[in-house]
């Protein structure tokens, strides 16, 4: 028999911002840059592996033995990690992604292999990397602090000397430190502690951080990654802390090749028309509607406001119904004018509105509810 590449693991992206009324997903190469870390590519190559994007997400290819397909030529040691960068092509993805608008500027997404979330969709299971078991999609409990090895850390404690310590995946201590107060004549209530832990010597990965043996933060240490700020971070392990579900090697040594998902649920706002009478401005708020023939929402006019110009604008909202944000616009939104003139049945005039542009959203409290807003003139 011949060797030959064949599937090791396979992710797979879906982001329902593109799904289609099929069920179908467009424009799956939209989202992400993935790069392998310098470390995964070196992993790759003495393994023997192959880095693939295909459409939708990427596989990665190992070359079988010539008489036995499932067993890789090269084994695969226990300790496999293999890490991949995960950038946004658009500065918009966040807009219309139902994920968190604001957050700390060094929080990525991280994802792994090392936890079973198992999720049915459509039918069919699906091996997530997600965190939250309640729906399939990326969300705020995936979000993990990126730092580099040298950084700065600063906190306050009751007590003259506090420790500082830093554990691994399993907990086990890699770094500690006492600390003592910055101002020795503060003896009262809370006082201020400074550290600047140096972590260059361990590898990449997930740590805690825990003052007097209280954890304070989970971490992931990667100073390369740090410069770059990316979207995410994917780990890919192959050793017995992952599930079996989720092994692409069993006990043996042989391929059971598996492919896993991460989904991105689309973002539902309100939605905001903002009629302005610039050139009906003999027009009534009254004679005015805005209806949706297709989509279940009932949107009520709010008070007018003035503009700076004197142009009249009468707002009206989706009221408690949010409206999902879709690459394809919704259709049958339109602006429903009374233009009846005399005795008989009423005559009405409509025109099509738009959808909202992904990126003019607003709030009003810095948090829910989320407006998207159209300005429309008549």
């Amino acid at each position: 028999m011949e060797s030959g590449y064949r599937t090791l693991f396979a992710i797979e992206f879906f982001h329902e911002f593109y799904k289609k009324a099929d069920n179908s997903y467009s424009h799956r190469d939209e989202d992400f840059n993935i790069i392998p870390t310098q470390d995964c590519e070196t992993a790759l190559k003495n393994q023997g592996l192959l880095f693939r994007r295909v459409p939708g997400g990427f596989i990665v290819l190992y070359k079988s033995d010539p008489n036995n397909s499932a067993k890789p030529l090269i084994p695969l040691t226990d300790t496999s990690q293999f890490r991949f960068l995960l950038t946004a092509k658009s500065p918009n993805l966040v807009y219309y992604s139902d994920l968190p608008l604001a957050g700390e500027r060094s929080a990525i997404y991280y994802l792994h292999n090392r936890q079973s979330n198992i999720q049915d969709i459509d039918g069919t299971d699906e091996l997530l990397l997600v965190q939250d078991t309640n729906t399939p999609y990326l969300s705020a409990l995936d979000q993990t602090r990126l730092r580099a090895a040298q950084f700065s850390y600063q906190f306050s404690r009751e007590s003259d000397t506090a420790r500082l310590t830093i554990a691994d995946r399993q907990l086990m201590p890699v770094y500690s430190q006492l600390l003592n107060k910055l101002d020795p004549d503060v003896n009262a209530g809370q006082r201020e502690f400074s550290a600047q832990p140096d972590l260059t010597l361990l590898p990449p990965d997930l740590y805690t951080l825990a003052i007097d043996g209280e954890i304070q933060e989970t971490f992931y240490l990667d100073s390369q990654a740090f410069r770059r700020q990316p979207f995410g971070l994917i780990d890919i392990f192959s050793n017995g802390d992952v599930p079996e579900a989720y092994r692409f090697i069993d006990d043996s040594g042989q391929v059971t090749a598996k492919t896993y998902s991460v989904r991105i649920n689309n973002r539902a706002t309100i939605w905001r028309y903002f009629i302005g009478l610039k050139y009906r401005n003999s027009v009534t708020p009254e004679k005015l509607d805005v209806v949706s023939s297709v989509f279940s929402a009932n949107f009520t006019r709010k008070t007018s406001i003035t503009l700076a110009d004197s142009t009249q604008v009468i707002p009206f909202d989706s009221g408690t119904t949010k409206i999902p944000l879709k690459k394809a616009p919704l259709k049958g939104f339109t602006l429903k004018r009374d233009i009846t003139t005399g005795p008989g049945p009423s005559v009405f005039e409509e025109t099509p509105l738009p959808n909202p542009e992904i990126t003019n959203i607003a709030t009003e409290t810095g948090s829910e509810p989320i407006y998207s807003q159209v300005y429309f003139y008549i």
